[in-house]
């Protein structure tokens, strides 16, 4: 079954860097094909602001990131989002991701060594499905954190109105159906 059925218009996705990188550039058919299904459905699309940040501080070899974080923002389809520690319970959420990352990868990694922004990801997911979103999609490729913020927002009761999908997978599927 197609994913994009998921992903209600008007609703609001958050999408993690590493999904943006794997879309490639302007020119590449994931960037294009995702442009168009966000821009077709009217939705807003957010990156966190620490994701932003970390690509415009970075070394020159992430020139690359960027550009293509800058070519869709520019396009009007992405924005940058700051995460709000003072509304209730956004740090609770970010909190408990990392730990149950941590859980689900115990043999792997520390609690300190989890993926910041894969924590901020599940907190600002909560802090927009709880400030007036219709339904918020978080775009993840790590399917730790995919599981892990699945999880965490259930929990919370806010599970009805997220989805968390795999963002490599749903760009191929988006090409396959562009292409199609």
């Amino acid at each position: 079954m197609s994913r994009e059925s998921e992903i209600p218009a008007k609703s609001t996705a958050i999408i993690d860097s590493s999904v943006l990188f794997a879309m490639g550039g302007p020119d590449n058919e994931k960037y294009i094909a995702f442009e168009e299904f966000v821009t077709s459905r009217g939705l807003r699309v957010k990156v966190p602001e620490q994701v932003a940040e970390e690509l415009g501080e970075g070394p020159e070899a992430y020139a690359y990131q960027r550009e293509r974080l800058q070519a869709a923002q520019n396009a009007g389809w992405l924005q940058s989002s700051r995460i709000d520690f003072s509304k209730p319970r956004v740090s609770e959420v970010v909190d408990k991701t990392r730990k149950r990352m941590a859980a689900l990868s115990a043999d792997d990694v520390t609690e300190d060594e989890i993926e910041r922004t894969d924590t901020v990801l599940a907190g600002l997911a909560y802090q927009y499905a709880t400030g007036g979103a219709s339904h918020v999609t978080i775009f993840v490729s790590d399917t730790i954190a995919e599981q892990a913020i699945g999880d965490v927002l259930g929990a919370v009761d806010v599970s009805n109105t997220i989805s968390v999908i795999e963002g490599r997978a749903f760009l191929e599927e988006l090409v396959t159906d562009w292409l199609g």
